[in-house]
């Protein structure tokens, strides 16, 4: 074969696997699988065939799980032949059952105490466990080999039925416990009629059956006929199933569903289940690399009971089965949560739980119909783990070669499980309006183990209710927007009372020390925004009280916080649209944040300005700067064409002295200073703002709202604020004439 035909070759096998969706574990070897719906999600209980196996050798049972059918989380083992003291061997098919809010673990494992297989349960909280041994026994033994594959049924009038066996089927019926039994051993009649053919020990030499059960039932209920599945045929299996109108029969053979089919194994075992209105048929087959026989793997198919509630023919398919809702990556997601992997296992321990391991250069997850537009994808986070080396993440759409979203570096941890939280930056600004196929891809170094892989998140615009949204009228949300890149927004929730009649008017703030995060300001930003105002604030929104760390804000970003307002209210498709009062914005600041809004107080489109902790460095005060502060001369102020108050800290506050000197120096626009002596630090990080927030609630309300009552803080030689405990007011000239 030429090269190029050989490369062809290998990239279409390739793009099959990638489309594929059965098997849907590919971590490891899963068999009889046994499905249960619970609470909305798809739960499916596995066997677990070891790697390499020359028999049915196990010894564990598996549990995944999935809200829409294509996307499934790793559970790990909850449930071992060590769960059992009198288990030894040979932890085969079994099925899960949920009563009276108790999940009852039916399994079988050969004993040693009776030197044959039995039926034992387990019994848990919880559908994924931890589950124990229900009665420290087994439930069923007699030293027979044919006690394998337990199915069980609870029943419209509550009986719970449990049926077991090969090549004869048993049952028993359970007591209301789960855990034990009343009467005797029952056995089904194993007739022609009931299954297409007797059991091999009454069979007629030279007759040819129809069918045969040979094991693994499965027992359900339909329009009021019990339906009883099982693998048939003998070696290799394909799956029948028989009828009845009663679990004790006579039973009545129906057909069959999956005939032999190209499987990869020479046996099969089937559950089925139905979710949100749609009706499941899982099977096992030997399709992965390395499987086969003892080495099988789960897979599912979706299928429409005929109209008389019989089966139709299934077949197996690779494609599996197409997702029946979307998938939310804005939350913490498992790492072992896949739709289909390359390469990778899970392992898991009491401190993580389940995680991926064993990740080498070119392995991948795909998760399917993955949801982007439930937000906008700013940061990928990602837990991981590596000994030396790390590697990286690469996260992208749609395929292996898709659009690149980001690559998270991982680096070496000092320990194969010393986690570390990275976080990445997602540049891209596209538009995600249908579901999309995501890829982690896993690069790095050939050859070794790359790292190890605990869960992933897709972070997108945060937000977050501060102080219950505020004191005011209007109950406030802080949040990021899309539109506006390294900006935080406080506004009211409800935007619905908000239009001609009743616009926001527009606080620009800047925060202290260039911090670019209002993180030192939120409760005081939020209470202004609960009386009616959309406040933009500078910097990356602040979801913990804590310092930010990282670059300086700049001057410029209060100018794109005004242009934004704009925008959006002339913006047809905005939900600010009309909604904003453009013609009343007051830009503000505290410290660095106070020197920035100086900076720009030239700009005509400001109404009135609030400098608040801050004012322009004295000539002999310039060492108090950090670097990177705007230093403008004390000449900027005559481009001041507003109304303007400096509320500072008193005496106590390192921009005193700057800050009055500039009030004494300003006489062509009215000003005020007001001072409470708290120091530097304001009162912003008390609840809801604490006095600063009163005083600058009344400054907004006269100059951009017009209240009148708002005035009489300020105006006249007993205004409110004189009476206010521990405040001082000094005004200019010019002052008392401001309406």
């Amino acid at each position: 074969m030429k090269l190029n035909q050989l490369f062809t070759t290998v990239l279409a096998a390739t793009s099959m696997q990638v489309a594929a969706q059965n098997p849907f574990v590919q971590t490891w070897f899963t068999s009889d699988p046994a499905p249960m719906v619970h609470n909305g999600t798809m739960y499916v209980y596995t066997g677990h065939d070891e790697d390499n196996a020359d028999f049915f050798w196990m010894q564990e049972w598996r549990v995944y799980s999935s809200r829409d059918m294509v996307n499934w989380q790793d559970h790990g083992s909850p449930l071992a032949l060590e769960t059992f003291s009198w288990a030894d061997d040979r932890a085969w098919a079994g099925q899960t059952i949920e009563r009276n809010g108790k999940f009852y673990w039916y399994i079988c494992a050969h004993s040693k105490l009776s030197k044959g297989m039995a039926i034992g349960v387990a019994v848990s909280d919880s559908p994924t466990g931890p589950f124990k041994d229900a009665i420290g026994k087994p439930l069923f033994e007699n030293g027979s080999w044919d006690h394998i594959d337990p199915t069980v049924m609870i029943d419209d009038d509550g009986q719970a039925w449990l049926m077991w066996g090969n090549p004869q089927c048993y049952y028993l019926k359970l007591n209301e416990d789960m855990i034990s039994y009343s009467g005797e051993l029952g056995k089904l009649d194993m007739t022609e009629e009931a299954f297409g053919g007797p059991i091999m020990s009454k069979r007629e030499k030279g007759k040819k059956y129809k069918d045969s059960y040979v094991e693994g039932p499965w027992l359900t209920k339909r329009n009021g006929k019990y339906q009883l599945l099982y693998a048939a045929g003998g070696v290799p299996e394909h799956i029948s199933y028989s009828t009845a109108s009663s679990p004790t029969g006579p039973w009545t053979y129906a057909g069959e569903i999956m005939p032999l089919s190209d499987t990869g194994s020479f046996t099969n075992h089937c559950g089925v289940a139905d979710l949100n209105g749609h009706s499941y048929f899982f099977y096992h087959t030997g399709k992965l690399p390395g499987g086969g026989g003892f080495g099988r793997s789960v897979a599912v198919e979706e299928f429409k009971y005929n109209a008389d509630g019989s089966f139709p023919t299934i077949l197996p398919t690779a494609e599996g089965v197409k997702p029946i809702a979307t998938f939310d990556p804005y939350r913490r997601v498992e790492a072992e949560t896949m739709a289909f992997s390359k390469g990778l296992k899970t392992e898991q321990n009491d401190e993580i739980g389940v995680y991926v391991t064993d990740i080498h250069n070119g392995d991948y997850i795909k998760l399917q119909h993955v949801d982007l537009s439930l937000n906008t994808p700013r940061q990928f986070i990602a837990r991981v783990a590596s000994g030396l080396r790390g590697g990286q993440i690469e996260v992208r759409l749609d395929s292996l070669g898709g659009e690149l979203l980001a690559t998270l570096n991982v680096p070496g941890t000092g320990g194969w499980e010393k986690w570390q939280t990275i976080t990445v930056d997602i540049a891209s600004r596209g538009s995600y309006l249908a579901p999309r196929d995501l890829y982690l891809a896993f690069k790095g170094r050939k050859g070794p183990k790359l790292f190890n892989f605990d869960w992933w998140e897709l972070r997108g615009l945060q937000s977050l209710v501060v102080e219950e949204g505020g004191q005011g009228p209007y109950k406030a949300i802080m949040k990021e927007e899309a539109t506006l890149d390294a900006h935080t927004v406080f506004v009211p929730q409800d935007l619905k009372p908000f239009g001609k009649k009743n616009l926001l008017p527009v606080l620009v703030w800047g925060n202290g020390a260039c911090t670019n995060s209002p993180w030192e300001h939120f409760k005081f930003l939020n209470e202004i925004a609960s009386y009616g105002y959309l406040v933009l604030a500078t910097g990356y929104i602040p979801m913990e009280e804590k310092p930010y760390q990282g670059p300086m804000s700049t001057t410029q970003q209060q100018i794109e916080s005004i242009d934004w307002a704009i925008a959006q209210n002339s913006d047809p498709k905005s939900p600010y649209y009309k909604k904003i009062d453009v013609k009343n914005i007051c830009v503000a600041g505290m410290s660095c944040g106070g020197l920035q809004t100086l900076y720009n107080c030239a700009d005509p489109r400001i109404k009135t300005l609030m400098i608040c902790n801050s004012g322009l460095f004295k000539q002999s005060n310039r060492a108090q700067a950090v670097g990177g502060m705007p230093m403008p001369d004390k000449e900027k102020l005559n481009d001041i064409h507003s109304s303007i108050i400096y509320i500072l800290g008193g005496k106590p506050d390192i921009a005193y002295e700057n800050g009055m000197d500039d009030f004494q120096r300003i006489s062509h626009v009215p000003a005020c200073a007001a001072n409470l002596p708290v120091g530097h630090g304001g009162t912003y990080r008390q609840p809801h703002g604490g006095e600063f927030s009163v005083v600058a609630l009344n400054w907004l309300n006269w100059q951009l709202k017009g209240d009148k009552q708002s005035a009489k803080m300020f105006k006249g030689k007993d205004c409110g604020l004189s009476k206010r405990e521990g405040w001082t007011i000094e005004k200019n000239a010019l002052f008392d004439k401001l309406k």
